[in-house]
């Protein structure tokens, strides 16, 4: 159930900034990957390396902010409640 009462001001929701950042990252990776594929097909191999090396790195930096995360914050970034209300009402919801 939510919650009608306003947040603090310095709440961000269920979302932490960096996990919107990692996103884009993760978002970044398949144009990128794509981009060396056709640089590839065209003979422009210097394009193309640096097209893949910018997709690894997208892919380096978004699994760093959310292993980071998730160290940090005791719980997945990618899940976004982890109240200890949601927590109890998901094991009393699925417990068998």
């Amino acid at each position: 159930m939510t919650s009608i009462t306003p947040r603090p001001v310095g709440d961000h929701g269920d979302r932490h900034p960096m996990s919107i950042v990692a996103y884009l990252l993760v978002l970044f990776i398949i144009p990128s990957l794509g981009l060396a594929v056709a640089f590839f097909a065209q003979g422009q191999a210097s394009a193309a390396g640096g097209a893949a090396i910018a997709g690894v790195l997208s892919l380096l930096g978004a699994a760093a902010i959310y292993s980071t995360m998730a160290r940090r914050l005791d719980h997945s970034p990618l899940i976004p409640d982890s109240s200890s209300a949601e927590k109890a009402r998901y094991l009393v919801e699925y417990r068998h």
